[in-house]
């Protein structure tokens, strides 16, 4: 059976649904931080890791909570877009700003993941990583694939609440599972490699411009 360890700073959702879930096809460590993660491998004599998970948008800096004190005072008031595109725009627009707003409060972004990635890859260099995130963009998936040891960006299976991602994530199971192992084995090895040089490249093209 392959070892996952698995970070993740929601321990009441997110990490209860990868147990959960994939708790029968691997065995599983998981913490809400490096520093708590590590502690748990060091007391497992002699249990090295297959894979390591992590979250993406994870927390960089303390919640702000005086801006998600005001978040939560001001609720999002959606309109009926009754199929019109220009509503279901605006709607967009606001949500997305919302989604904006409740991040930066929580100090969650990219960075914060990719941060937690080097810790990892310093103390494992030989353990291949994944990143397992509903909010990753683009930009972001790139700015993984071109980060050390990062071996793919999986997208959690995301419903309308609670109950419906769960249901997905089960649903999703097999394939979801399949992708890790393959990651383990590194059986795209030469797709994947392809995949890294052609972020890094385009990511130092970035840098240059920006």
């Amino acid at each position: 059976m392959f070892r996952i360890c698995f970070i993740d700073d929601d321990e009441k959702f997110e990490i209860r649904l990868f147990r959960d879930v994939f708790g029968e096809a691997f065995d599983i460590v998981a913490a809400t931080d490096y520093v708590e993660l590590k502690s748990q491998l060091d007391s497992r004599k002699g249990w090295m890791p297959d894979l390591f998970v992590l979250d993406l948008y994870f927390p960089c800096e303390p919640a702000n909570r005086d801006e998600i004190e005001a978040l939560r005072a001001e609720p999002l008031s959606l309109e009926n877009d009754n199929a019109e595109i220009r509503t279901a725009y605006r709607n967009y627009l606001r949500a997305k700003a919302r989604l904006t707003g409740i991040l930066d409060a929580w100090n969650q972004n990219a960075n914060g993941g990719l941060k937690l990635a080097e810790k990892v890859a310093a103390d494992y260099p030989k353990v291949p990583i994944v990143f397992y995130s509903r909010k990753a963009t683009l930009e972001d998936a790139v700015r993984c694939m071109a980060a050390k040891n990062v071996w793919w960006v999986e997208k959690k299976p995301t419903g309308k609440d609670s109950a419906e991602t769960i249901e997905l994530t089960k649903s999703a199971k097999q394939r979801i599972a399949h992708r890790f192992e393959t990651v383990i084995s590194k059986a795209d090895s030469g797709k994947v490699k392809h995949l890294k040089e052609a972020a890094k490249v385009f990511v130092e093209n970035l840098q240059e411009f920006s």
